[in-house]
């Protein structure tokens, strides 16, 4: 028993070290070193809608303001419409918002959600919360999707996921909004054409696949191949739910873990090393009553 717990102290008094040293760095912000060992953010691949100054939205918050003078801007008070006039301006805000790309937690801001990912999946540094995707140029689909699916449902907008998964191209993230008694289908990630998106009614992704041609017209970036692969094959989420509650929790979990693990490793070492202290006294008394008795008895043997 004192074996193991010695060895246990020693565990979190190493981990205790190494949680503050990362806590430190992490701190640090740009100017930690350890940010060189993070997956480095994309470059953008191909021809997007995207606007570099406004990564100063860096909050929902933000963002959601910035809309609403859009709004006021075009429309003034004027509340006919409303839905759908705020939802496209919603749709092109979070379209120039971002580029392609995932943006992830790192040794900066969560490294205990990048470590995590290192040996389970790699999504599990895939941020997932607002806030912090929003402090990143780059989005990836379901990411750009969250974004504009929050916005909307400040306003009243109702949305649902819509999920691709292409035989060989791979899934895709999209949503839709509900606004003149029927679904719309935004997709900010892979820029379909907005033009001749909107002269069609921006119908509902069931509408669209109905008519390949269009779909093919409105992607026509892409290869035909690719575009009948990806969304042909879809299903829809909850209506005004959000798609990763576990994942969430995890990423919230893991951020407040990185600022705090240090103290549960310092109180893990102080009550093992109190543990192995009294196991050490223990033995010692024990000891003095076994050996000082019999050599009492052997120097008075000679008197008998």
């Amino acid at each position: 028993m004192k074996k193991t717990v010695y060895i246990l102290q020693a565990i979190f008094l190493i981990c205790f070290c190494l949680s503050v040293s990362i806590l430190l760095f992490q701190l640090a912000g740009k100017n930690n070193p350890l940010i060189k060992l993070d997956r480095k953010s994309p470059a953008m691949e191909r021809p997007e809608s995207f606007v570099a100054s406004l990564s100063r939205l860096s909050s929902v918050e933000k963002i959601a303001t910035y809309c609403d003078s859009l709004y006021k801007a075009h429309y003034g008070d004027r509340q006919s419409n409303f839905e759908s006039q705020y939802a496209e301006i919603v749709s092109e805000v979070v379209r120039l918002r971002f580029y392609h790309g995932y943006s992830n937690y790192g040794f900066e801001n969560n490294y205990l959600a990048y470590l995590v990912s290192l040996v389970t999946k790699s999504g599990y540094s895939s941020i997932i919360l607002n806030d912090d995707i929003l402090k990143h140029p780059n989005g990836s689909c379901s990411q750009q999707s969250l974004i504009a699916m929050e916005l909307m449902q400040r306003k009243g907008i109702a949305t649902r996921e819509v999920g691709f998964q292409g035989k060989k191209f791979g899934g895709h993230f999209c949503f839709e909004a509900y606004y003149n008694n029927t679904w719309h289908f935004f997709d900010t990630n892979m820029e379909p054409d907005l033009a001749e998106l909107r002269d069609v009614g921006r119908p509902g992704i069931a509408e669209l696949v109905k008519n390949p041609q269009t779909l093919l017209s409105l992607y026509r970036q892409y290869p035909k191949e690719k575009v009948m692969d990806i969304f042909l094959n879809y299903k829809y989420g909850a209506v005004n739910k959000y798609p990763a509650p576990i994942g969430a929790l995890f990423q919230r979990v893991t951020y407040f873990l990185s600022y705090t693990i240090w103290i549960f490793f310092l109180i893990g070492f102080i009550f093992t090393r109190r543990w192995y202290l009294r196991l050490s006294r223990t033995q010692y008394v024990r000891n003095s009553r076994i050996h000082f008795p019999s050599l009492f008895r052997r120097a008075a043997a000679p008197h008998h």
